[in-house]
């Protein structure tokens, strides 16, 4: 365990908690505690950074409101000092266009967020895209790729229902220094797949953080469950994977938690190889 802990930074479903759902007991407390002692506490996520992420803490019920926060992997970076989102790395129109291009004839639905969950292009209207949009409050457009292509974005989310075997083994061979992708969910019937710029991920933002804060990157801890938090993982003092996350978190992470997200996983690790040892 690292000595020292001056920013706490972490995935949001899956690790702080079950896909919409709120925070465990001692989670919640941990973070009070975190937050009380001085340290800076941010949540990254892969979603669109918006009002929704950051009025988290309210909707939690956390003392306290977020020093930082992460948004599209990476690609969005908010503080509380300046009050703005700086955006990393965005990919340029003719990038997506050459993805979707790759894409298109697969049973997929692919989405381009415009202005975050207040604007989303989309190839298809679908069960998921109806409670997204019912949960987001988004205003919707579904259109070709000249439609979805038109403007710079952080990522192109894309929804399969079925096996994305042969999705993956089509996508693979053609990464390029411009674009590349990574799984952000998988359960039985739906694999959430996005692509972004090869340059972006979630350590890359917390290490702009860090740096604006001027601490350095061995008094960071961090948690995560997915492929898309590997940059965090690697890039913190302290990396943690939670005991549900993918086998590649766990091999880059320093430690797993004991119990998973459903079992208050970052509260009890927090409590016990943290604030117990102090």
């Amino acid at each position: 365990m690292i000595e020292n802990i001056r920013i706490f930074a972490a995935d949001i479903d899956g690790t702080l908690a079950l896909k919409g759902d709120t925070l465990m007991p001692k989670t919640r407390e941990a973070l009070n505690k975190l937050y009380k002692d001085g340290v800076k506490v941010g949540v990254a996520s892969g979603r669109p950074l918006d009002q929704s992420i950051l009025d988290k803490a309210k909707v939690w019920g956390l003392d306290f409101e977020f020093d930082f926060a992460i948004g599209m992997n990476g690609g969005d970076l908010w503080t509380k000092e300046t009050g703005k989102i700086e955006r990393i790395h965005y990919l340029e129109p003719e990038t997506i266009r050459e993805v979707l291009e790759l894409i298109w004839d697969f049973d997929i639905n692919a989405i381009v967020y415009k202005d975050a969950y207040s604007f989303i292009k989309a190839k298809r209207m679908d069960d998921f895209l109806k409670e997204s949009q019912k949960r987001n409050h988004s205003y919707v457009e579904i259109g070709d790729i000249d439609f979805l292509s038109e403007d710079p974005t952080g990522k192109v989310e894309v929804h399969l229902r079925v096996d994305p075997t042969e999705f993956i083994n089509c996508i693979d061979p053609h990464q390029t220094d411009k674009w590349h992708w990574v799984k952000t969910f998988a359960s039985v019937d739906h694999t959430t797949i996005e692509f972004q710029d090869p340059r972006v991920h979630k350590g890359i933002a917390l290490e702009s953080y860090a740096k604006q804060m001027n601490i350095p990157m061995d008094e960071v801890i961090a948690f995560g469950d997915m492929e898309n938090d590997l940059g965090m993982l690697e890039s913190a003092g302290w990396g943690v994977c939670l005991l549900n996350g993918c086998d590649a978190c766990k091999e880059v992470s320093q430690a797993v938690t004991e119990y998973s997200v459903s079992e208050d996983g970052v509260g009890n690790y927090l409590e016990d190889h943290w604030f117990s040892k102090k």
